[in-house]
């Protein structure tokens, strides 16, 4: 009984003894080959070297743990810098020397993630390719498990730090990112996620991927400051951010909270996608391009939108300092988007700049629009004109500010129209009504509806419409204003495609300093221009105006213009503001679309108040006829104007005028900027002149052609809208008829 004690006491020792062998392990290299073939089975594309290997007992697992010694791994040629290695086989297998793979154990040391790249596993994973690493690293423990099963079981613990990436040309680094990763078979979590977006910072608590239901779930967060260099169409998806390509200069603190929900396909292009985002910015600024570079500011707002199209945003923003506010909300894409504006603007300086615009000041308004995209929307508009001085210069009525005014009306644009519908002005007891105007998508003029107009005492008509026929009727309509201004180019050009007739009658027409009375008009047009038009009336002194547009013989258009009163139609002009009396003559040929011919005669007429005339005179010590105009005016028996126009550039042909004190020639350019360079000759006594000028011979060398005379100034014009004008006072002037046979003679 004591022998079996003592032997079994012996043989526990021994086992005793071997397990704390084993348990603390022995070093060999007699195993390498064997490990190094089972490995590279196992991990495809693997390459493993090392010096021996440390063998020792695992009691937990019940598995003979081998600690690989200085491993040296190439994974898909790759180095992978490794700081344990350790395989587990199994015990019942490691007896019958088979030596079966139960788990292996890797503690990975820090490798850069740019190499780490090309690796088998992460190379399957398209999406990454067009992920550039620039700097970073990552380290951490996988564990392959359960090779003798169906299924071998990775997971994979570790970190990543200080990632650099680029995700596309025109877009910031995504810096210093820092994060926890967890890979399994199924999934790979990151987890603690921070880093750095340009100026945003991005947070995650975690992010999870499904590989069997390529399903990406999680939530990020974006928060930071703009940067007006950042090119926005390359972040947000324009399913939700209508014409983002027109947003420039944009700044301001900005916030995006992402719920993402993602299912991708099998080549990781998004199948997908019911992520929902909740973003918010503060002191927003940036420029629309759209409307002459219009500059939104401190737009505070929240804004609920997803990949389906679906938005709800609220907030305000100030335009020119202007506060206002806006309410944004569509259920999906296949709806438009419901637009609610409100707030303050003034209209002129954000639209309008560089032309006469009616409203003068701040207005409010409120405005509701259905937009499919900026091609195609309808908006119903109602403003108050309560604090805006309004100005409709084509009829000379003003709106005072603080007076009682409204305006309403519908706008809808499609992609090959502009449509406002149900215009309605009223301010106490005068209003315009206009059912609709229809322009193209040059906005040019196609259709006119009904139109009302009843502005105070002067302006009383209607238009009426009847298939391609047009009626204007009223009892006045005051043009003063209008014809003023468009002498003076301050309105813009307006284009009309309209085709059909159009007859007009008005009981009086008020003009410049005048009015017509039974002004009758019968007009012809074809895509917008005058065919054919005649029409009559008489002054209040019963003195005749007529205007016609006709062909001549040569197929060319002709304007005709004959009025016993000239200042109605010239005085308005800024050098003529001193004309008096007169009567006026136009002919103008048109010859080509952008070339014609006009002759303008005015007869009989006064020049006073004529300031550079007087400075002409002035300068020259032309004493006596300076009297003359300062008095009673310098009477002029016939003044002519020959003019080509091409291009919107003016070339004198000819011009003078001749009176009993003074003569005069002209001639010079006006270009296209209205930029002046005329120059000319000025001669007092044309009375003498012109009984010099009946001499036979003697008289027209000495006085030259009709205008000019021996003695007097010449003068020179140049400049925009402040003349400056240059006298030569003492010259005596060659006549006009030598200096042009001279001319002839030498050539």
């Amino acid at each position: 009984m004591k022998k079996v004690f003592k032997i079994s006491c012996f043989i526990i020792f021994v086992i005793f003894i071997l397990i704390v062998i084993l348990s603390y392990g022995i070093t060999t290299s007699k195993f390498n080959n064997k490990i190094i073939v089972e490995i590279e089975k196992k991990v495809p594309n693997t390459t493993v070297d090392f010096d021996n290997t440390s063998v020792s007992l695992d009691l937990f697992s019940l598995a003979i743990k081998v600690k690989i010694n200085k491993p040296k791994i190439k994974i898909n040629n790759q180095n992978v810098s490794i700081k344990s290695f350790v395989i587990f086989t199994d015990l019942k297998s490691s007896f019958q020397k088979k030596y079966l793979l139960k788990k292996i154990k890797i503690d990975f040391n820090k490798n850069e993630v740019s190499k780490l790249k090309n690796i088998i596993l992460i190379k399957n994973f398209t999406s990454l390719q067009k992920i550039k690493f620039i700097e970073g690293s990552g380290f951490g423990e996988l564990i392959i498990d359960q090779f003798q099963s169906d299924k071998i079981k990775t997971v994979f613990n570790g970190e990543l730090s200080n990632i650099i990436l680029s995700i596309g040309e025109d877009l910031p680094y995504i810096n210093k990112i820092n994060s926890k990763i967890n890979y399994s078979n199924d999934k790979i979590l990151l987890s603690d996620l921070s880093g750095n977006f340009g100026e945003f910072d991005i947070v995650s608590r975690e992010l999870i991927y499904s590989f069997n239901k390529k399903f990406l779930s999680g939530a990020i967060n974006l928060k930071g400051r703009l940067n007006p260099t950042i090119n926005l169409e390359k972040i947000f998806n324009k399913k939700f951010f209508i014409n983002i390509d027109r947003i420039s200069d944009i700044s301001g603190n900005f916030d995006i909270d992402a719920n993402l929900k993602v299912n991708f396909n099998n080549d990781f292009s998004i199948k997908n996608d019911d992520s929902t985002f909740n973003l918010n910015t503060k002191n927003l600024k940036f420029k629309y391009k759209n409307f002459n570079n219009i500059t939104f500011e401190n737009i505070n707002s929240s804004l609920n939108f997803n990949n389906y199209g679906k938005i709800s945003s609220k907030g305000e923003f100030k335009i020119n300092n202007k506060k206002n506010k806006f309410e944004i909300t569509r259920r999906n894409n296949k709806n438009p988007l419901l637009i609610k504006l409100s707030g303050i603007i003034e209209p002129k300086k954000i639209f309008f700049n560089e032309i006469n615009f009616p409203i003068k000041n701040d207005i409010k308004y409120t405005s509701e629009t259905l937009l499919k995209d900026l091609q195609t929307f309808n908006t119903k508009f109602k403003i108050n004109l309560n604090t805006s001085k309004i100005d409709f210069s084509i009829f000379n009525y003003i709106k005072k500010k603080g007076e009682d005014s409204k305006l309403e009306f519908n706008f809808s644009k499609s992609i090959k129209s502009t449509e406002f519908k149900n215009i309605n002005f009223l301010s106490k007891n005068n209003k315009i009504n206009i059912q609709y105007l229809l322009f193209d998508e040059d906005f040019v003029l196609k259709d006119v509806g009904k139109i009302n107009v009843n502005l105070g005492k002067k302006n009383k008509f209607n238009i009426f419409k009847k298939n391609n026929n047009y009626r204007i009727i009223g009892s006045s309509v005051d043009l003063s204003k209008y014809l003023s201004l468009k002498n003076k180019k301050k309105l813009p050009d307006f284009k009309s495609d309209i085709s059909g007739k159009t007859n007009i009658q008005f009981k009086k027409i008020y003009l410049p300093g005048e009015y017509l009375i039974d002004y009758e008009n019968s007009i012809q047009f074809k895509k917008g221009k005058i065919i054919s038009l005649d029409s009559f009336a008489n002054f209040k002194d019963l003195t005749s105006f007529s205007h016609k547009v006709l062909k001549n013989e040569m197929g060319n258009k002709l304007l005709l213009i004959n009025s016993d009163k000239a200042k109605p139609f010239l005085s308005n002009y800024k050098f003529l503001n001193g004309l008096e009396k007169g009567t006026l003559k136009i002919k103008r040929e048109y010859l080509s679309k952008n070339s014609s011919i006009t002759e303008v005669k005015v007869e009989n007429f006064y020049l006073k108040e004529m300031p550079v005339l007087t400075k002409i005179l002035s300068i020259g010590s032309l004493t006596g006829a300076l009297d003359i105009l300062e008095g009673k005016g310098i009477f002029f028996k016939e003044a002519f104007l020959k003019y080509e126009l091409v291009d919107n550039e003016l070339k004198i042909l000819d011009c003078y005028g001749t009176g009993p004190s003074l003569g005069f020639v002209l001639e010079g350019r006006i270009g296209k900027d209205d930029f002046a360079s005329l120059n000319g000759s000025l001669a007092p006594a044309n009375m003498i002149n012109n009984v010099i000028r009946e001499i036979p011979l003697v008289g027209k060398i000495l006085t030259g052609e009709k205008g000019d005379g021996i003695f007097g100034a010449s003068f020179k014009i140049k400049g925009k809208d402040n003349l400056k004008v240059e006298v030569n006072p003492i010259k005596t002037l060659t006549p006009r008829f030598i200096q042009r046979f001279l001319k002839n003679f030498k050539k």
